[in-house]
């Protein structure tokens, strides 16, 4: 058993002990706590979190989130990068180029519609009318690809997206409408056509990749044929070694010119890959620039009880993440919304949740229902996720009939109303207030359809969102949630008001007591 004096996870179950036969109690088949069963030998454990005393911000708590991948949101002006030859499509409405290479599974993402910070800007007054207070950015350092996640320099912002005074100027005029902006990063690899490892030779001679003295050689792991360790196979992203002391002293200090130009806080993508000793001092190098700078990790299980590479990860015990992605509620919130699980299974998956984590974690809990790297809302409630295994060139073409997208418009208002509901950041992916539709990657990072948009579904974004972001009781009341009758009950007190929602996913409705 672990001890209640360090950070950790406890795990216990009861014994009945009689001079005959002993009965045990403990958690049931499903691992959900809660209600459990007897057991006539050791059951299954139920776990308590042990973390140290620690704040969350308490400034993202209730806000509305929007993520942005800049490229395909808005562009003001087509900027030409000084280091590749990119190529833009001629029209924002076209669809992304699918490159695959089938034999290695790797995508160019190559083509590029042009976005940039100034289109952000320009739209800001657009995106505070949906009521949204933080804006989640896609990277947005120099890279080759379109996505930026195979970043060529921590240091620069990508020239294609602007200057670093764009950037600036984006957190000062989000700040004047209070909105705060968190930038995506990335520390588990590099793109290989890097000034770190530069294999390509773009940025001159030196480089890890073409000399063995360089001074970012430590940063990768190399054999004797000059192959090196990379991300899951892809040469073009070779994995770092983020304990590396120059590694991290680079790195931290990218946080902090970043948060010099106005950023409030960050988002690790594949924080299982990064270990724990460099977690800590990530935070600890954002909190001592500013304490109520915000860690949101990008997760896709329960992280309370993760494990990676054979360790149990550290992620809620008070000195790494201030929050992660919640993507095991966005499966409890679709398979409902599908009558795929009934409202006792959907109580259930949230509440482990809740009783799983920290209570100021739970509460800035980043609450999503579409990413870069999930189908998109819209065509999931219209039953095209079946799809999503399909050859990326057979995705292309999957949309949803008349009589699906109805339904589809039916259930989104549904998910939307439940989610808003949630404790947490309720965050959506732009364009998915537009009716945007998409499966995989490239389709699921369409540009944003200026002046094609559904009006109809963006108008069910927009009165559901503000009312979330002007409501104090869904904004910061206690919560509870029961099930009676197949039907599920969410309890929001706040001082001296109380509402009931109750949600009925058979006849998709929604009523307010």
């Amino acid at each position: 058993m672990h001890s209640l004096h360090k950070p950790g996870l406890m795990y216990y179950h009861f014994e009945v002990s009689t001079p005959y036969h002993t009965v045990y109690y403990g958690n049931d088949m499903d691992m959900l706590q809660g209600i459990g069963k007897k057991y006539d030998k050791k059951p299954l454990d139920y776990q308590i979190t042990v973390y140290d005393k620690f704040n969350t911000p308490d400034w993202i708590k209730g806000r509305v989130m929007y993520q942005i991948f800049p490229d395909r949101f808005y562009k003001e002006k087509i900027k030409q990068s000084p280091y590749w030859d990119r190529y833009f499509h001629e029209s924002w409405y076209e669809d992304p180029f699918i490159e695959d290479d089938f034999k290695s599974g790797t995508m160019e993402c190559s083509d590029f519609f042009g976005g940039n910070l100034d289109g952000i800007i320009k739209k800001l007054d657009y995106i505070k009318s949906l009521g949204v207070g933080v804006i989640y950015l896609n990277p947005v350092y120099l890279a080759y690809s379109n996505h930026r996640y195979d970043v060529a320099d921590y240091m620069s912002v990508d020239d294609t997206l602007g200057e670093e005074n764009d950037l600036r100027i984006l957190c000062e005029e989000a700040k004047k409408r209070d909105i705060y902006i968190i930038l995506d990063m990335v520390f588990s690899h590099t793109g290989s056509d890097s000034v770190y490892f530069n294999k390509n030779m773009t940025f001159g001679y030196q480089g890890a990749f073409n000399d063995k003295q360089s001074e970012y050689r430590s940063w990768y792991v190399f054999k004797k044929d000059n192959t090196y360790e990379s991300w899951w196979g892809i040469e073009t992203l070779p994995n770092t070694i983020e304990t590396n002391p120059s590694f991290m002293s680079h790195t931290l200090s990218s946080l902090e010119k970043w948060m010099n130009l106005g950023i409030k806080g960050f988002r690790l993508d594949v924080a299982d890959e990064l270990p724990d000793e460099y977690i800590k001092a990530l935070r600890s190098k954002i909190k001592s620039i500013d304490k109520e700078s915000v860690l949101i990790g990008e997760v896709w299980e329960d992280a309370s009880n993760k494990s990676s590479y054979g360790k149990k990860r550290e992620y809620l015990y008070g000195y790494e993440l201030d929050s992660v992605m919640n993507y095991p509620y966005r499966d409890a919130l679709i398979n409902y919304t599908l009558g795929k699980i009934d409202a006792k299974t959907f109580c259930r998956k949230i509440e482990i949740i809740r009783e799983n984590y920290p209570k100021q974690v739970y509460e800035c809990l980043m609450n999503m229902l579409s990413t870069h790297d999930v189908s998109r809302i819209l065509s999931v409630l219209g039953g095209k996720s079946d799809f999503e295994n399909m050859p990326r060139n057979k995705q292309k073409n999957i949309y949803l009939d008349n009589e699906e997208y109805e339904i589809a418009v039916r259930r989104l208002n549904f998910i939307i109303s439940l989610l808003i509901c949630l404790p947490g950041v309720p965050t959506i992916y732009y364009a998915d207030e537009a009716g945007s539709q998409g499966l995989k990657d490239p389709f699921n990072r369409r540009t944003y359809p200026w002046g094609k948009e559904d009006l109809r579904i963006f108008e069910i974004y927009k009165g559901l969102l503000k009312e979330r972001s002007s409501n104090e009781l869904l904004k910061y009341g206690t919560f509870s949630i029961s099930e009676k009758e197949d039907k599920i009950l969410i309890k929001r007190e706040y001082g001296q008001k109380t509402n009931t929602f109750i949600f009925n996913n058979t006849e998709l409705s929604y009523t307010k007591i």
